[in-house]
């Protein structure tokens, strides 16, 4: 997408934030709007933010039959970001208020989401097909609930036209027919573990989404444990790479943990409803194994068997690749010796 030209000199932008209470009404996406009206806006009204090394300003991009406009305010040097979103459809001449919403980025430290926000008002002052877009919409915010007026002046050129793409990545088109992996680790005919995509659906979130988090399971904890190492801070990892040992590890209990210890997962597959499935995405940050996955060290589960009050230490030598779809046991070892660390030095 392009950038657009900004004024460089000093503009005084301001986004007039209503002071109403808390509003409970629904938005008006669907509503069409043919009628311009001069707002006395103007291309200073394309800076969110004036700066003179990194403005914040509204850009947007067309297809055939949508108009999208938004902006972007960086958060932090991490790449988390945070970004306004409207949609429109192009009826004839008209524009039509598909939807607005914000996309948090999560960048390389957190979680990122989606959230819709529900427009009340717009009011066009040009539109100019494929050339200009300018007006002022009226929404309620979805953080704090409160109502905000905010005023935008878009101008495209023939670099912003984009072919709307519908060829969404899906989890189960991914790893559907890859998962469950079960393990049989001391092969006495019962299964120990199992890889498996545990789904969680979000329906407290606008849109609704599943969290398919892939990890490591035990079939019983109290007899097959995955260890983590000590003496590391939350969120507790479970991948360990050579050279490692079993020595100065304790129980993950990975099953108890909650979304929050997200680095129980080897990866977390976001998948929203319609119309957000361009949004679909691996988790693929520092909060799971963003470092060891692509690196070219093999990556293992360190883990302990009880049998009879003895302890077994072993190892499950994985490859996984999120964003190729794969994800596969390589080799696995359970020491015979009871009691006896291991240690892998390749």
């Amino acid at each position: 997408m392009k950038i657009y030209k900004y004024i460089t000199f000093p503009v005084f932008f301001i986004i007039l934030i209503s002071c109403e209470t808390k509003n409970t009404e629904e938005g008006i996406e669907g509503a069409i709007f043919c009628n311009l009206y001069d707002l006395g806006l103007s291309d200073s009204d394309n800076i969110i933010t004036p700066s003179d090394s990194n403005p914040v300003v509204w850009k947007g991009n067309y297809s055939d039959n949508t108009v999208k406009i938004s902006y972007t305010k960086d958060i932090n040097k991490f790449g988390v970001s945070e970004s306004l979103n409207f949609v429109f459809n192009k009826i004839d001449n008209c524009l039509q208020i598909d939807r607005g919403y914000e996309f948090y980025n999560g960048g390389f430290g957190d979680v990122s989401a989606i959230t819709q926000v529900y427009v009340l008002k717009v009011t066009i002052q040009d539109w100019e097909l494929n050339e200009k877009l300018s007006g002022q919409i009226i929404y309620r915010d979805h953080h704090d609930k409160l109502v905000k007026t905010i005023n935008f002046w878009v101008e495209f050129t023939a670099d912003d036209y984009f072919i709307e793409d519908t060829n969404y990545t899906y989890f189960s088109d991914c790893f559907g027919d890859k998962l469950p992996i079960d393990i049989d680790l001391d092969e006495d005919g019962t299964i120990d573990y199992t890889i498996i995509a545990e789904e969680e659906v979000d329906f407290a979130n606008n849109p609704n989404f599943v969290a398919y988090n892939i990890k490591l399971v035990s079939t019983d904890e109290s007899i097959n444990e995955i260890l983590s190492p000590k003496n590391v801070s939350a969120p507790f990892p479970v991948i360990f790479e050579a050279p490692f040992s079993t020595e100065n590890t304790r129980s993950y209990a990975a099953n108890k943990f909650n979304s929050a210890e997200v680095r129980n997962s080897l990866d977390v597959f976001y998948e929203f409803e319609a119309p957000y499935e361009n949004y679909n995405f691996f988790l693929q940050n520092n909060l799971t194994y963003l470092k060891e996955f692509r690196n070219t060290i093999p990556d293992y589960y360190a883990v302990k068997l009880i049998r009879n009050n003895q302890k077994f230490y072993g190892w499950i030598k994985m490859n996984f690749n999120a964003l190729n779809c794969e994800i596969e046991v390589l080799d696995m070892y359970l020491n015979p010796n009871a009691n006896q660390h291991i240690n892998v030095e390749d």
